[in-house]
C-alpha cells in the first residue's frame, strides 16, 4: 500500500486542512491559477472506530495529472501544526481502491476506501501527490492534498476532559491567546472558541481537534478598548463558559478566577 516516499518539503501539513501544497522546486513560486486548479472534496472526513467512504479529485488545469497516493499518520503540535509521521498499522488498518491512476484535464477521479482501527480514536492522512502541472514559465509542479480521517471512540468527548489552562490579552497586536487541555482518552473538536467583554464580543475563532492528552492554543482578534472578562468554549456536545483573567504573553498566569460549573481549572 505504500507508495513513493514524499519529500522532506512536503512532510509539513498545517491544520487548516484542504490548503494546497506545492512543491515548485528551486526556480520559484507557482502561477496562482494552479494554486486553485486542483481540489479535494471532502478535505477531512470522521466516522465512528470505522468507515467506508470516498473521496474526489478535481483537475480543472489542460494538463493530465498522474496521482500517486499514501497512508501516512500525523501529529498536531500546540500551535495547530500538523507534522507528518508514519501511520501506525498495527492498529490502524486502510483499504484503497487504487494506490495511482492519472485524471484527464478538467476530469475528476472518485478514490473509494475503508479505514477501521483495533483501538479508538484514530487519525491518518491520505496524501494524494499529483505531478504533470506546469505554470506558464514551464515550471513542473509537485502538488500535495491531504484527505484527512478521523475515528472517533464510541463515547463522545466530555465536559470534563476539557480545561482552559491559560488566556493572555496582547492589547498592542489586538489579539487573545486561548490554551486549552484535553485531559482525556477521547478524540473531540472544538467548533468555536469565543471571548466576550463590556464592550461585546470577539468573532468566534475557527474549530479545530482536540486530540487526546494534548493542549492546544488557539487565537482571536480583540479590537474592543476594555479587555475580554468571559470565554465560550463550543463543542457540539456542551458548552463551556467562564470568567477569566488575562495575562499578557510570557507572563505567569495568576490563580484563575473560577466560574460555577465552568471546566476552569490553573496550568500546572
Amino acid at each position: 500500500m505504500r507508495g513513493p516516499d514524499p519529500s522532506a518539503r512536503s512532510r509539513r501539513l498545517f491544520d487548516h486542512l484542504g490548503e494546497l501544497l506545492i512543491l515548485a522546486g528551486a526556480l520559484g513560486a507557482p502561477h496562482p491559477a494552479c494554486l486553485a486548479a486542483q481540489t479535494i472534496s471532502p478535505p477531512i472526513a470522521e466516522y465512528q472506530e470505522r468507515g467506508r467512504s470516498s473521496f474526489q479529485l478535481t483537475n480543472t488545469t489542460l494538463f493530465p495529472l498522474n496521482v500517486v497516493l499514501e497512508v501516512r499518520g500525523f501529529r498536531i503540535t500546540e500551535q495547530g501544526e500538523m507534522l507528518d509521521q508514519p501511520v501506525d498499522t498495527s492498529r490502524v488498518h486502510v483499504k484503497l481502491s487504487t494506490m495511482s491512476f492519472r485524471i484527464a484535464p478538467r476530469a475528476t477521479y472518485n478514490v473509494f476506501y475503508e479505514a477501521k482501527a483495533d483501538s479508538a480514536p484514530a487519525w491518518f492522512n491520505i496524501l494524494c501527490a499529483m505531478t504533470g502541472a506546469r505554470t506558464e514559465r514551464g515550471i513542473n509542479l509537485r502538488i500535495i492534498l491531504p484527505h484527512v480521517v478521523y475515528l472517533n471512540q464510541k463515547s463522545p468527548l466530555t465536559r470534563g476532559d476539557v480545561m482552559i489552562r491559560e488566556f493572555q490579552l496582547d492589547s498592542a497586536r489586538g489579539r487573545v491567546r486561548v490554551q486549552l487541555e484535553n485531559t482525556g482518552p477521547r478524540l473531540g473538536r472544538v467548533l468555536a472558541v469565543t471571548a466576550s467583554g463590556p464592550d461585546g464580543p470577539s468573532l468566534p475563532s475557527a474549530g479545530f481537534p482536540l486530540l487526546p492528552h494534548s493542549r492546544r492554543w488557539t487565537e482571536l482578534g480583540w479590537g474592543h478598548p476594555r479587555g475580554p472578562t468571559g470565554l465560550t468554549v463550543r463543542t457540539s456536545k456542551f458548552t463551556i463558559d467562564t470568567a477569566l483573567t488575562a495575562t499578557a504573553p510570557g507572563a505567569t498566569a495568576p490563580p484563575p478566577i473560577l466560574a460555577a460549573d465552568s471546566g476552569l481549572a490553573p496550568a500546572p
